[in-house]
């Protein structure tokens, strides 16, 4: 019924809201982007007139695989997960990346006018200035600058597949770990005198599906770098107390 332009998710599922905000507080949220620092003004008027602000609580799904690509989402506040999942009696998830503040989600989807290729949901609680397809295909034929810096996400996003696909093929087990364990810390950890803490936004179950391996082989690589002393585990919390050791496993 409704083709490309489908409602997505998040418009029929609990726990989102969309809520009115002054054109001035988008245009200032919007201006604090990175990816479109230095872009003509007129391009941020136009985006913040067309953006609507999205609250997500925390599990909720933004879009789920196979869904039409009906908007794309600049994440202003929170950290999202991008997977895949395998179905039949192993069903699994892969997680492609975590994302936080300054990311554009959906992005390739909606320029392709396909279905997402993989699913998206909330870690923590989430605010998000979602444009609908078309209205993102004005601005961007109206400010040209704006679609290049928009196509660069899409590169860098690519790298980081690729790099995941490297890292599935030609790093053991215990070296996923270690560098996921390492871009975690680098996104969500705060230095202390004892090392590097965090509370990851990730649960062990998703970390596993984050490196490729079972819960129980993330538990028995964690547990070795808790007994070589290179990280303390206590309860959710996770301390890097060596972070030049954890590298050199990566």
């Amino acid at each position: 019924m409704y083709g490309e332009n489908a409602p997505p998710s998040w418009a029929r599922l609990p726990g989102a809201r969309c809520r009115a905000v002054e054109h001035l507080t988008k245009l200032e949220g919007l201006k604090e982007f990175e990816l479109l620092e230095g872009l003509d003004e007129g391009f941020f008027q136009a985006l913040a007139i067309s953006a609507e602000v999205l609250e997500l609580g925390a599990g909720t799904a933004l879009y789920r695989e196979g869904e039409p690509s009906g908007a794309v989402y600049f994440m202003r506040e929170g950290r999202a997960k991008l997977y895949r999942s395998v179905g039949g009696p192993k069903a699994r998830d892969q997680i492609l990346g975590v994302v936080g503040d300054g990311s554009v989600l959906g992005l390739g989807a909606a320029l392709e006018g396909r279905p997402q290729s993989q699913g998206a949901t909330a870690l923590t609680d989430c605010v998000l200035y979602a444009v609908f397809r078309d209205d993102l295909f004005e601005v961007m034929g109206r400010f040209p600058e704006g679609a290049v810096r928009l196509n660069r996400v899409l590169a860098a996003r690519a790298r980081e597949l690729e790099d995941l696909v490297g890292d599935l093929v030609f790093r053991s087990a215990p070296q996923r770990v270690a560098r996921m364990l390492l871009n975690l810390a680098t996104e969500e950890g705060r230095v202390t005198k004892r090392g590097v803490v965090f509370e990851p936004s990730l649960s062990r179950q998703e970390m596993a599906e984050a490196t490729g391996i079972s819960r129980e082989a993330l538990s028995r690589a964690l547990s070795r770098l808790a007994q070589e002393d290179i990280l303390d585990l206590e309860g959710k919390t996770v301390t890097i107390l060596k972070p030049a050791e954890l590298r050199s496993r990566t």
